[in-house]
């Protein structure tokens, strides 16, 4: 009797035995697949917020950026070059909107020739005018071209009413036999046309002959004489 229960109790034992492992079995896969599930989610869910937060974060800040900086830099920036170029760039004087006159500089054989900005706006030149001596008998009666010297030229800037002026420079005739000039043929740098200037009180009597030495030149305009420019 007792050798036929040994068995039937092993069996009960056995079966018990697999009960408790199955189930212990079940209960950590599934706490297991919880934990994953959970761990997984946690990482989702922290990758989803880093990604959300930074993409948020990182958007906001870029377009922050460009729309607010970037706007403002650009309005500033054209603000900035508009008043440069107000204040620095002008477009080139007319012989139309310039008031030519002559004075004398003290000097023998030097005249000062003075350009007057007579618009509205201001106007600049660079470099050297075209000099020509006319003679008292009208266009007809026209004397020799002036020729440059080597002074280095400068853009000049003139506001309405303000005046540059250049020197004419001249070999005065001591032969007795030179020709008298009382007016001079003008044309501002860089433009065609040329505008007749009466020297008044003033007159030019350079040698009728030619020689290797011109007889007349002109600096570039630019001559500061007092306070103006």
């Amino acid at each position: 009797m007792r050798d036929k229960k040994m068995p039937a109790l092993a069996l009960i034992v056995a079966a018990a035995a697999l009960s408790l492992t199955a189930c212990g079995s079940s209960d950590g896969s599934s706490a297991s697949a919880n934990t994953s599930a959970s761990t997984a989610a946690s990482s989702s869910t922290g990758a989803s917020t880093s990604t959300t937060s930074g993409t948020s974060t990182g958007g906001q800040g870029s377009t922050s950026g460009s729309s607010s900086s970037g706007s403002t830099g650009f309005s500033k920036g054209s603000g900035t070059a508009a008043q440069a170029q107000s204040s620095t760039s002008a477009s080139m004087c007319k012989t139309d909107h310039l008031a030519l006159s002559t004075t004398a500089s003290g000097a023998e054989g030097e005249m000062v020739v003075n350009l007057k900005n007579t618009g509205s706006s201001k106007c600049s030149m660079h470099g050297f005018p075209g000099v020509q001596l006319v003679g008292p008998d009208g266009l007809g009666d026209t004397g020799p071209d002036a020729a440059r010297t080597d002074a280095t030229a400068s853009t000049v800037t003139i506001g309405p009413g303000e005046e540059t002026r250049f020197l004419l420079h001249y070999s005065p005739d001591t032969s007795g036999s030179g020709k008298t000039y009382t007016r001079l043929a003008v044309t501002p740098p860089n433009e065609k046309i040329a505008e007749i200037v009466n020297l008044n009180d003033l007159t030019i009597t350079v040698s009728a002959a030619s020689s290797n030495v011109p007889d007349v030149s002109v600096d570039p305009v630019g001559y500061h004489v007092g306070s103006g420019k």
